[in-house]
């Protein structure tokens, strides 16, 4: 007899399969990455009307497990919050979809997560709402990390545990897992060869308070954007080396930032009045 299992999960992903069925992945508290095959899920009650998972959205679920594989059978689903709001600005949803690859690519199926499932509900609540979306996604990415056990050490040297430079530049080794003193630096940087980036001290400090928290928001306060895209930066640099490749989202989170540098520089140059009309500085 076939044994059901109920949990909630966050819907990552969703790929057809066949003309009435889905398979999908989602992020679940008590078995971490969960993935499912929905059979008849996008049967049409009426004609011209078709139904299936929504992305991001937040499910009950009812499953049976099979034998073999890492498919399960879904036999239940209803859908408990789609974070409408999200569908109010580009920005939004690429911050959405952003934190869903994260989770599909440093969770594990079948491991509990229930902090960074509260997280990313708290995150994708907050899109929704359309608040501190940048601070949102370093506490996503510094979750995922610390999920994976793969967060590196920001608030002294990962190689010997010593205090760190004050000023100047310090080293960070991806593979060396973190930020390194300049005694550690001199003596690993044969081994570890170019695979060294350089990072202001004051970056590695906000990136440890917030590392801090648990990925409690409201605990510390949230840096300055200038500060926060180098310490998402950092933080890229480190997952690029882990994965060997970069996330997709990376890209257009990038445009998106650049467009709004271009906005912001345009209303600045039309206040001096030395716009010249052209469009040239139009993103």
């Amino acid at each position: 007899m076939a044994e059901y299992h109920h949990t909630e999960g966050i819907c990552l992903r969703r790929i057809e399969f066949s003309n009435t069925s889905q398979v999908a992945s989602f992020l679940t508290p008590d078995t971490g990455r969960l993935s499912v095959i929905a059979k008849g899920v996008t049967r049409a009650p009426k004609k011209g009307i078709r139904t299936g998972f929504d992305l991001l959205g937040r499910y009950e679920l009812i499953y049976t497990t099979r034998r073999f594989g890492s498919l399960q059978n879904l036999t239940y689903r209803w859908l408990e919050e789609d974070f409408r709001g999200m569908r109010l600005a580009l920005q939004r949803v690429l911050c959405g979809y952003y934190a869903a690859e994260l989770a599909l690519n440093f969770v594990a199926e079948g491991d509990p997560c229930p902090g960074l499932y509260k997280l990313m509900l708290g995150s994708l609540r907050s899109f929704a709402a359309g608040r501190k979306l940048g601070g949102t996604v370093l506490l996503m990415e510094l979750g995922v990390l610390h999920e994976h056990g793969s967060l590196p050490r920001f608030d002294a040297c990962a190689e010997c545990g010593g205090a760190l430079p004050s000023r100047g530049p310090v080293a960070f080794s991806p593979t060396g897992g973190g930020a390194l003193c300049r005694r550690c630096e001199a003596a690993l940087r044969a081994d570890l060869g170019g695979r060294v980036t350089s990072v202001r001290p004051d970056v590695l400090k906000g990136l440890a308070a917030l590392a801090a928290t648990g990925g409690g928001a409201k605990e510390a306060p949230a840096p300055p954007p200038r500060k926060m895209l180098a310490m998402s930066g950092l933080l890229r640099v480190h997952m690029r080396s882990l994965l060997g490749k970069e996330l997709r989202m990376w890209k257009y989170l990038q445009r998106q930032e650049l467009s709004r540098s271009l906005r912001r520089l345009r209303r600045r140059r039309t206040a001096c009045g030395t716009d010249s009309g052209s469009g040239a500085w139009s993103p």
